[in-house]
């Protein structure tokens, strides 16, 4: 099944592949993890489809299957309040800013048993990833690009307000913050490649509104920028920070997620639902119902893209499938590591599994009013079909491969499902899509 998606159309359809039931819990049957009282921060795990959540006054921390719910591990208390958690797939390593303690704290992504203690001078908040194993990290004394493993750093911005927002590029080339001052949103652009540069900025003609949420899109072309003022949503150019359109999602947004592919983006605003819309062209999705209103930047999609978690009112972190019909697979993986794909849809149903080295969008049913089928592979650059069959009596394929190891360096890929009742009329649906990204040997 791993094989890469510039291989030739004969490899792909020649793929080994097991065929087999699995069992599934199935989303949303877990009861909502509680006592999560102050928002430290929420990081997604692209090897486990797992979701970690941290506590900002008790320093608790949550491990949470983005699948189903269940809780999967959890420390009482890191000693401190957290201001952020990030998972970096390179060490396989869960990060965690214990603002309370001036500390940084590596983890075992399992069994959250600590591997490391940076002592910090000031006060650690949000992190991103940086290139080479490097973090980029707001502080109490500014903006950090920190290397974990040497403890060395260089402080790119001298001052930057604790509850900004840090992201990087898929290729970590470029990072950017946001942080609101006086009502509005000030964004900068940071090349890694040559730190002692100036960063391109906004400051001139900041965005209305306080910062809510920040992601760059699959190619690292577009920053969006999500604020609480309408329009919500601002999508700049991300080298120029120039304005090139928004989703008008009103006043009060409280969270925004957009999917590895890029192509959809969530949304919450202060009631209980979970909005969509594909972002280009410019489409409603589907909508996912809470229990209770989501807290402010507490919104999370799987690195799946098949289930969005969700940190509510109530001080409880549940998660919530998107689609009934669903792929799923670790988002990353090493080379020479073993790779498991299950499809999960209608019972005996048809289906195709496809594969792209890219996403883009194609809408295949534009007269359906929310969530037309959406096909997000590139027709540039080719897709193949990998495999077709029979969904079985549990509506479950299982497909097993392992990762070739012989890719000079990270590769992405992009996997999507269809399938049909029947192949005498065959009426297709869509799953999401998923990215899987197969780790390079510079990536230990």
């Amino acid at each position: 099944m791993f094989r890469s998606p510039h291989r030739s159309l004969a490899i792909l359809l020649a793929l080994p592949f097991f065929v087999g039931a699995c069992s599934r819990s199935g989303s949303n049957l877990a009861q909502p993890i509680a006592g999560l009282a102050a928002f430290g921060g929420i990081a997604a795990d692209p090897a486990r489809a797992w979701v970690c959540a941290a506590d900002e006054v008790s320093g608790r921390l949550v491990l949470v299957n983005a699948e189903d719910g269940s809780l999967q591990n959890e420390l009482p208390s890191l000693g401190g309040g957290v201001g952020a958690v990030l998972y970096q797939a390179c060490g396989d390593t869960l990060f965690a800013a214990v603002s309370g303690l001036n500390r940084l704290i590596a983890l075992d992504p399992v069994t959250l048993t600590k591997r490391a203690t940076i002592k910090f001078p000031s006060a650690p908040y949000a992190m991103a990833q940086a290139d080479g194993g490097r973090l980029a990290v707001v502080t109490g004394d500014g903006l950090l690009i920190f290397d974990p493993a040497t403890l060395d750093s260089t402080t790119v911005l001298l001052t930057i307000e604790n509850d900004a927002l840090v992201t990087s590029d898929r290729n970590t080339r470029f990072v950017w913050a946001a942080e609101s001052v006086a009502g509005a949103t000030i964004v900068r652009r940071f090349d890694l490649a040559n730190l002692g540069a100036a960063p391109i900025d906004n400051v001139a003609t900041p965005l209305t509104g306080n910062v809510i949420a920040l992601a760059t899109d699959f190619g690292g072309g577009q920053l969006f920028v999500g604020t609480d003022v309408a329009p919500g949503v601002h999508i700049l150019d991300s080298a120029t920070l120039a304005v090139l359109g928004s989703v008008d999602v009103g006043d009060g947004l409280t969270g925004m997620a957009l999917s590895s592919t890029g192509l959809r983006l969530f949304y919450s605003s202060i009631g209980p639902l979970v909005e969509s819309v594909i972002v280009e062209p410019r489409f409603p999705g589907p909508v996912v119902s809470l229990p209770q209103p989501p807290r402010e930047r507490g919104l999370c999609i799987a690195t799946n893209n098949q289930d969005i978690a969700a940190w509510d009112d109530s001080g409880s972190l549940s998660t919530h499938g998107i689609h009934p019909f669903s792929i799923r697979a670790p988002a990353v993986l090493h080379q020479g590591e073993d790779g498991t794909l299950t499809l999960h849809g209608q019972p005996g149903a048809y289906y195709l599994l496809l594969l792209s080295a890219e996403p883009a969008a194609l809408i295949i049913d534009s007269d359906a009013s929310v969530d037309p089928r959406l096909l997000e592979l590139s027709l540039a650059l080719g897709f193949a079909v990998v495999v077709a069959g029979q969904l079985d009596a549990n509506g479950e394929a299982s497909f097993t491969d392992i990762v070739p190891a012989d890719y000079p360096q990270n590769i992405d890929s992009v996997w999507q499902a269809a399938q049909t009742p029947s192949l005498i009329d065959p009426e297709y649906t869509l799953s999401n899509a998923i990215v899987i990204r197969f780790l390079g040997p510079d990536c230990p």
